[in-house]
């Protein structure tokens, strides 16, 4: 053995560099062929990549729609791509995206396990598949439903930040602002309030921290870009470029995570189970009902502090994006924006708008629907991965296979959205005028993983843009280079860093 050894060794020594990387290049082909003819011949068909790599290359965030819609064109709504070794199989357009998560909900709606700068527990987005997941999700939506989704108190709290964000961008006195700090700190209180059972000032400098954290964590940044590559060739992470954003992505995650162990421990100080306060509440109660050891109870907290992290997500950043979107567009389009005011002004004069009379302002309803159709905030949603064995469209899907569903085909498809591209709310209104939501339009994705904050950041749109419009007319600073309109791809798709000018009304 040992001699077979030298022997080896002392051939690899021999070898010039120019025959190392033909052998290596040999090793590639070799690989990439035996791989290419080791597929099932009834996967959905797809794009050939390079050996080892896959397609990874075309998923960088800058061209990953756009190499989607192209990829679309060629092999159709359902089609495979490889990330690295592991086969990832892409749904686009409404009704592939519906036959797979609603009409297989057993089979589509599991999640990859964690990477490596994971938490053990994955709260309820992240979380996958099975009776832990259910729990999780009950639980979510009873505090959500018990401290705002369809209370009144709630509307109340909306109403009151959006007038609070309202005098803040007076002082500005119409000057050019960045107000995506600003956007993100109103509708991050909603969620405060219903988690925390407190708002934050919006000069309270932990606050603004934690929303640039939140920010940052979300957009689209190379740590973000460095975890999704990682979670297919764990390699990557210890290259400088990747760890040094998955690093960066890890502090952020451990600040946000700070804060809510810090609120917890001050609710527990003060916990009655006969006044129960907030969502920190409904979570404190499941715990004191359950027989747990320490490690248990360990356990069962991070999955109480994971969850409340994803509520904020869902329940604040996103919408906040959605929001820092639609001024964007709307002060790109001023007519757009005169209808929805001349609409709001004759709904509601100078009283502030209510949830119940949304009905009776469709124009203002149909610019909420296309600005989320133009830019929805999840493109790719979250993916998703198969339980077992499937057949999708006539193709052969095997267990543990990488799905995502591609939202962005669905509603930017020429088929049902003429000129996707162009801005135009009157795609959501029928012929008498009335606002109309087609099958297609699926911002808060479908199926049983299905946004958990949906009806919140319903709420919280409506409230916040008729509120904002009704004060200000928005409009972009003269002369500035007009603002890019592509965004940055990371968790969630979020404009680039723009300044627009808020000009008081006279109402």
């Amino acid at each position: 053995m040992e001699s077979a050894m030298s022997f080896v060794t002392g051939l690899l020594a021999s070898l010039t560099l120019q025959s190392t990387l033909v052998l290596a290049l040999v090793f590639l082909v070799t690989y990439w062929l035996l791989g290419a003819g080791s597929r099932q011949k009834n996967l959905p068909p797809g794009p050939r990549g390079l050996p080892l790599l896959g397609n990874l290359l075309s998923f960088r965030p800058s061209h990953l729609l756009s190499n989607l819609a192209a990829w679309r064109q060629q092999y159709g709504d359902v089609f495979c791509v490889r990330i690295a070794n592991s086969l990832a199989v892409v749904l686009n357009g409404h009704k592939a995206i519906q036959d797979a998560l609603v009409k297989q909900p057993e089979v589509f709606s599991d999640r990859p396990p964690p990477s490596i700068d994971s938490a053990k527990d994955q709260g309820v987005v992240l979380s996958q598949y099975g009776e832990d997941w259910k729990v999780k999700r009950r639980l979510g939506l009873t505090a959500l439903r018990q401290f705002g989704m369809g209370k009144r108190s709630l509307e109340g709290k909306i109403t009151e930040e959006a007038r609070t964000l309202c005098n803040v961008l007076a002082d500005t006195n119409g000057t050019a602002t960045d107000t995506s700090l600003l956007l993100s700190n109103g509708v991050s209180n909603v969620i405060c309030s219903m988690s925390f059972g407190e708002r934050f000032d919006y000069n309270d400098m932990e606050f603004q921290r934690l929303m640039r954290l939140m920010s940052e964590m979300v957009g689209g940044s190379s740590g973000n870009a460095g975890s999704s590559i990682s979670r297919f060739i764990p390699l990557v992470r210890k290259l400088p470029f990747f760890r040094k954003g998955l690093e960066r992505r890890l502090d952020i995650n451990k600040e946000i995570i700070d804060l809510i162990k810090a609120k917890i421990t001050e609710h527990k100080e003060t916990f009655d189970p006969a006044d129960i306060r907030d969502i920190i509440d409904v979570y404190l109660v499941e715990t004191q009902q359950q027989t747990l050891d320490d490690a248990d109870r360990t356990i069962t907290e991070m999955g109480m502090i994971n969850t409340m992290r994803d509520l904020f997500i869902a329940g604040a950043e996103t919408t906040a994006t959605t929001l820092k979107w639609g001024l964007l567009y709307l002060a790109r389009h001023l007519e757009v924006q005169r209808k929805v005011q001349d609409e709001i002004d004759r709904e509601f004069g100078a009283s502030p708008p209510t949830l119940s009379q949304r009905g009776k302002l469709p124009y203002t309803e149909a610019t909420i629907l296309e600005i989320q159709r133009i830019r929805p905030i999840a493109p790719l949603s979250v993916p998703h991965t198969t339980s077992t064995d499937t057949v999708l469209h006539g193709f052969d899907i095997p267990a543990n296979t990488f799905v995502i569903p591609n939202l962005w085909s669905a509603m930017m498809d020429p088929a049902v959205t003429p000129d996707p591209e162009t801005f135009n709310p009157d795609r959501f209104l029928d012929k008498d005028g009335a606002h109309v939501r087609p099958e297609w339009f699926i911002p808060f994705s479908l199926g049983r993983r299905q946004c958990l904050g949906e009806q919140l950041a319903k709420m919280e749109l409506f409230i916040f843009l008729a509120t904002l419009l009704q004060h200000f007319t928005f409009k972009l600073p003269d002369g500035a280079p007009a603002p890019s309109m592509e965004g940055c791809l990371g968790v969630v798709l979020a404009p680039k860093a723009y300044q627009i000018c808020a000009v008081p009304r006279d109402n």
